[in-house]
């Protein structure tokens, strides 16, 4: 790869709803290239400040669907990463973009899990007091950006109950949106990535020198071996994955059903298996 080329797929989020596996299940077709840093958060983020070029060099030119996925692109509360749909379509207008979403109370119980799970400080009194867990999982109200700069054609949105349940026939129809080939081999997708970052070690733990001594030695998945419930009872008993209250999801299932119900007219989808 020498010259690059502009994207024309994009996975924008969201968060916690499996875009790093369904990232590397588009990698898999032949006629995909996905970039190789997954996040590349050009277009609003932490690489928004590099030159067009750098951009363009993340992207083979010799595949017809070139791809990135950032899922903090859908995060237009966030000052940090506003300001990406309008950015992207100036650039790609003709490109086409996929959002994968979930049960948005689960999507936030693992987010609020994972974010507990680190020790505390500002990026968690940032999360509480900005509601940053809740409108993450705002799928429609995230969409209206988009929409204002893409016309609903060019956006697919992906159950991903739809993804774990039936991995192939998912992966298909997004293939058909990008104008593809079908694939036929369901063992092609018979992984997930990125699964257990809610199940890790305490921060602190991880940060240690021997766990990553430990980690990089390891000839088995090291941090799911330290995620076993033996080890965090005996090992960290302070450090306990925190749930949501039943009230809590109550008021939860109140404050996302004018979302969903908005989502559902959108996209002409049930999302049937979702608690809201």
């Amino acid at each position: 790869m020498t010259e690059g080329a502009l994207p024309n797929l994009f996975v924008i989020g969201a968060m916690k709803c499996g875009t790093t596996s369904l990232n590397d299940y588009l990698a898999l077709h032949p006629q995909i290239h996905m970039a190789a840093v997954k996040e590349i958060n050009w277009f609003s983020g932490e690489e928004a400040h590099q030159p067009v070029e750098w951009y363009r060099a993340q992207f083979d030119p010799a595949f017809p669907v070139r791809g990135e996925a950032s899922q903090n692109y859908s995060k237009a509360h966030h000052p940090f990463y506003k300001g990406a749909p309008e950015r992207m379509a100036a650039l790609v207008p003709d490109a086409k973009l996929v959002y994968i979403v979930r049960d948005p109370i689960e999507r936030y119980r693992s987010h609020f899990v994972e974010n507990n799970l680190e020790e505390p400080g500002e990026d968690m009194a940032w999360n509480l007091a900005n509601d940053h867990h809740f409108l993450t999982g705002r799928y429609a109200w995230q969409l209206r950006f988009f929409l204002e700069h893409y016309p609903i054609e060019q956006i697919l949105v992906v159950d991903s109950d739809d993804l774990r349940r039936d991995r192939l026939a998912t992966m298909n129809r997004i293939f058909d949106f990008l104008g593809l080939d079908r694939v036929d081999d369901p063992a092609l997708f018979d992984f997930e990535s990125n699964t257990i970052d809610s199940n890790m070690a305490p921060l602190h733990w991880r940060q240690s020198l021997a766990y990553r001594i430990a980690y990089k030695l390891a000839p088995f998945d090291f941090h799911r071996f330290m995620a076993n419930a033996l080890f965090r009872k005996y090992l960290y008993p302070e450090h306990k994955k925190p749930d949501l209250t039943p009230g809590e999801v109550a008021q939860l299932r109140e404050r996302y059903a004018p979302d969903v119900a908005e989502l559902r007219a959108l996209t002409g989808q049930a999302f049937a298996k979702w608690q809201v």
